[in-house]
């Protein structure tokens, strides 16, 4: 049952190599910003590179419709057939997609190598 306040997105999730279709509910209230909700989804995301502030196997919800690259703001970019999670960030004037991690500080992509995916809105490192 769906209440006004509610928001649930449906997802797939990966259970010993078999696909399970899921439903992510969480409050309208929690995201801070605008957004389309028709736009949303959730994935899961796989590595450290985002630690400490985005776990390994936290979940994102993230906005289809929001594809402005914004400093300081964190987004799904994309480039041969993968998906990354990173931080957009100016630096001398270069926009760049980088890791929040110090261990992963020397890895920085050009924004113009990579395509944006969606705005990361909210994440959950305990779902």
């Amino acid at each position: 049952m769906k209440y006004n306040n509610i928001i649930e997105i449906e997802y797939n999730d990966y259970i010993n190599g078999k696909s399970i279709k899921k439903v992510f509910e969480l409050e309208k209230n929690l995201i801070k910003e605008d957004y389309s909700e028709s736009s949303l989804f959730v994935s899961k995301v796989e590595g450290e590179s985002m630690q400490p502030l985005i776990k390994d196997n936290a979940f994102v919800i993230a906005d289809l419709s929001k594809k402005e690259f914004i400093n300081e703001d964190i987004f799904l970019i994309f480039k041969e057939n993968k998906m990354w999670i990173k931080k957009a960030f100016i630096l001398n004037e270069e926009e760049l997609f980088v890791s929040i991690n110090p261990k992963f500080s020397h890895l920085k992509y050009k924004k113009e190598d990579y395509r944006i995916i969606a705005k990361v809105l909210l994440f959950f490192n305990d779902a």
